[in-house]
């Protein structure tokens, strides 16, 4: 139980219909949760509307009900009264507040008793590179001994507790509930990813982060039910630097000083291939064994130190840094990951260590199937992603790369050509099947790859049957090639009219062992 006002403290709304309960047991926003005495919060979603539920949250007893100024009428109001005669039910209290998104992590941090009051957040967001970035992270303050949290778009854990969670960064009631069970276990720190959406859907509100980290920023998320255009996107990134008090960006990057304007930040650190940046790098080497693929290089510190507006000298250091992952964007994560942890001082042997036993599931996972050649399961679901994993992966001059993919239905259609087109530039042979089709033909869909494919004159073939198209990719592997499977990575699922059916790529992968 909750006393409702103090729930609704910092809030502009007003009661449209009945009085406002002395106290509230629950709040809600899924009326398929509500219990008696609730607070049930009228959100908008992508394909549902809370407002088109206040029926059912009233029959399961909802004690008030709070939604969005001007979207319901004197005849809903007057369905709410009649509805409760009918059922024989107590009172009901009708609020309106002007953005109920907002006011439900508001009411959220008010019920978990502002959780984030005592954690050292961390924030990274950007269009690639979040995941291993805060992964990263995060293996440096376990390999440290701090107790720290993890939330993200591949699970929520902390020490032994693990929960696999629907968006990249939770609903605002969920992620505060999180935050309390972190704060109770004993954490000191959390490693957040922050998406677009959650900035625009106010999943963040009242978190004042200690620290945020911008990877880089390209055109992506936009379209039906993401953003309506780039600047959008861009705008909604840029929140994230107007809520913390240390931005660590990305200099190379040709948006890191918009995102840095207008910021809340009192400390920005950069880091790059720049001689500019304060966390630098140079002398790259690749490292390839076996079955697995790295990457070293020599971390510069500059310039450690420059607040807004100024620039402190500091003598230089350095150091070599050896990362259990391939590639210059597994460079860059490692330096945005050493520049967040070495404000927390958290020692170079604890940064080795995590960074040389790295391994984060579904992102660049290279899988033990073969001595002969080298399997890759990522994550990669966009043009930007596979071209930059390709791109990295040639580097390592293999015999030929065999990349099999296909694209998730009910999102940006352009994705699909522009995806096969990239494939069929940079892989010596593609395998066409479905990844989670959702509500479209998957066979119209892989028409659309195909188009891409034949604009770049790429060689490939067509298996529907997701299994049997890795099974037909790793069967015609040679010593010396490498396998990628894109598109789903760390997911357990596919995702077919709505059903959501078991299926792993690493778990399919493996039942192709070679020797």
């Amino acid at each position: 139980m909750r006393q409702t006002e103090k729930l609704l403290q910092g809030l502009k709304w007003r009661c449209i219909r009945g009085e406002l309960p002395r106290e509230v047991t629950q709040v809600a926003y899924d009326s398929r949760k509500v219990e008696p005495g609730a607070l049930f919060v009228c959100i908008q979603g992508s394909r549902q509307d809370g407002h088109a539920f206040i029926r059912e949250a009233v029959e399961r007893g909802a004690a008030a009900i709070l939604t969005e100024k001007d979207v319901i009428d004197e005849e809903q109001i007057n369905q709410i009264n009649n509805l409760r005669k009918v059922n024989n039910l107590r009172k009901i209290c009708v609020l309106e507040t002007k953005d109920t998104r907002a006011a439900l992590a508001s009411i959220s941090r008010q019920w978990f008793d502002n959780p984030q009051e005592n954690l050292k957040i961390i924030g990274v967001t950007g269009t690639k590179g979040k995941t291993s970035t805060a992964w990263m992270i995060w293996k440096m303050f376990t390999a440290a001994g701090q107790k720290s949290g993890l939330i993200g778009t591949i699970e929520v854990c902390y020490d032994t507790w693990q929960q696999k969670i629907r968006n990249t960064t939770p609903e605002s009631y969920e992620l505060y509930e999180i935050l309390r069970k972190m704060v109770d276990h004993g954490c000191q720190y959390v490693v957040m990813e922050v998406s677009s959406q959650a900035l625009k859907l106010h999943r963040v509100n009242g978190i004042m982060f200690d620290a945020a980290v911008f990877t880089n920023l390209r055109e992506d998320h936009i379209g039906a039910g993401e953003h309506a255009d780039f600047a959008e996107y861009m705008a909604c990134k840029h929140r994230l630097f107007c809520q913390c008090r240390i931005g660590i960006f990305n200099q190379d990057d040709p948006y890191w000083q918009e995102m840095w304007r207008g910021s809340s930040c009192e400390k920005v650190l950069t880091y790059g291939f720049s001689r500019q940046a304060d966390y630098c790098a140079d002398r790259v080497q690749l490292l390839r064994g076996s079955d697995r693929l790295g990457v070293q290089y020599h971390l510069n510190r500059y310039r450690i130190g420059k607040n807004q507006g100024e620039m402190e000298a500091a003598s230089e250091n350095s150091w070599n840094v050896v990362v259990n992952a391939p590639g210059k964007f597994s460079i860059y994560n490692s330096l945005a990951a050493i520049s967040v942890a070495e404000q927390y001082q958290i020692p170079e042997e604890a940064i080795e260590k995590a960074l040389h036993t790295l391994q984060v599931p579904g992102r660049i996972e290279m899988l033990p199937v073969s001595p002969r050649f080298i399997v890759i399961v990522d994550y990669a679901h966009n043009a930007m992603a596979l071209d930059a994993l390709l791109r990295t992966l040639r580097d390592y001059h293999p015999g030929r790369i065999i990349c099999i993919f296909g694209c998730g239905g009910n999102r940006a259609a352009e994705r699909r050509f522009q995806m096969g087109e990239v494939a069929g530039r940079l892989a010596d042979l593609v395998v066409v099947t479905t990844d989670n089709p959702r509500e479209e033909d998957p066979e119209k869909i892989a028409d659309e790859i195909c188009l891409g494919l034949e604009a770049a004159k790429g060689k490939y073939g067509r298996i529907p049957d997701r299994g049997q198209a890795i099974a037909y990719g790793i069967s015609h592997a040679k010593p010396g090639d490498i396998v990628v499977i894109a598109g789903k990575g760390h997911e357990t699922y596919q995702e077919i009219n709505g059903e959501k059916y078991p299926m792993d790529d690493r778990k399919l992968a493996m039942k192709c062992k070679v020797w």
